[in-house]
């Protein structure tokens, strides 16, 4: 699609007068002015100019991208795809087991973000069974790592 020159002159004017603001600042100004105009054609040229704004702005990141093209070569180097990182094998459990315990929970009360209502039974981590009972909100019933080895 192709602008009137009246439009075009139009954008470049408005491009021209604020030419010291940066490309965030100057997409934010000329919205800010095309949301205020009532003049069709000032609106169209405001249109225009947020567009060549936009293009500058995708221009500068994929400069930014160019001059990271060998960090990204770097990466990928050292982790060639993502699923093989997904399958790289997870530390072993064994060096840091968690110990898992069974409480009843007293009161209704909040664990890690999920509420739990009185008289429910859940398996919690040995520290968050030690502040729960600590706090009088539940009860110890079984040691689920002892349990399981006999």
């Amino acid at each position: 699609m192709e602008f009137s020159d009246k439009i075009i002159d139009k954008k470049e004017e408005l491009l021209d007068e604020f030419q010291n603001l940066t490309l965030d600042e100057l997409a934010i100004k000329i919205k800010e002015i095309s949301n205020r105009e009532t003049d069709i054609i000032f609106q169209i040229a405001c249109l225009a100019a947020r567009v060549s704004v936009l293009n500058e702005r995708i221009k500068a990141i994929m400069g930014e991208n160019v001059l990271n093209d060998n960090l990204i070569e770097n990466n990928r180097a050292k982790n060639t795809n993502i699923v093989e990182k997904i399958l790289e094998p997870s530390p072993d459990p064994a060096k840091n087991p968690i110990e898992w315990v069974r409480v009843q929970i007293k009161e209704t009360t909040e664990v890690n973000g999920v509420r739990f209502p009185s008289g429910i039974q859940i398996d919690v981590t040995d520290e968050d069974s030690k502040k729960m009972i600590d706090g009088g909100k539940a009860i110890l019933l079984e040691d689920l790592e002892t349990k399981e080895s006999v």
